[in-house]
C-alpha cells in the first residue's frame, strides 16, 4: 500500500512539474522580433515636408496662444506658455 502510495504521489507531482513548463524564448528574442517588424521608412523626411508649418515663429505665435489659451501679457518672466496639468490661471 505505502509503495502504490509513493508512484501515485510521483506521478502527480510529476503532472504537476510538468504543467509549470515553458517554453520561453531566448533572451532579445523579442528585441529581434520587434526589430524585423518595425518599418523604417529612409525617405521620411521628403515625404511629410507638407506636415511641416511655414513660416516664422511671429507667424505661428497666434496658433500657440490660441492652443494654449495664454497671451503674451499672461506670460511672465519665464512663463511656459504649455497649459499644465493641475494650473489654471
Amino acid at each position: 500500500m505505502n509503495n502504490n502510495l509513493l508512484i501515485i504521489s510521483v506521478f502527480c507531482s510529476s503532472l504537476l512539474l510538468l504543467g509549470c513548463v515553458n517554453n520561453a524564448e531566448r533572451l532579445g528574442a523579442h528585441v529581434a522580433k520587434l526589430q524585423t517588424e518595425q518599418t523604417y521608412n529612409l525617405n521620411a523626411t521628403r515625404d511629410n515636408l507638407g506636415v511641416i508649418p511655414t513660416g516664422s515663429g511671429e507667424r505661428m505665435e497666434g496658433a500657440y496662444q490660441v492652443y494654449t489659451g495664454k497671451q503674451d501679457m499672461d506670460l511672465e518672466g519665464t512663463d511656459s506658455q504649455f497649459v499644465e496639468e493641475g494650473q489654471s490661471k
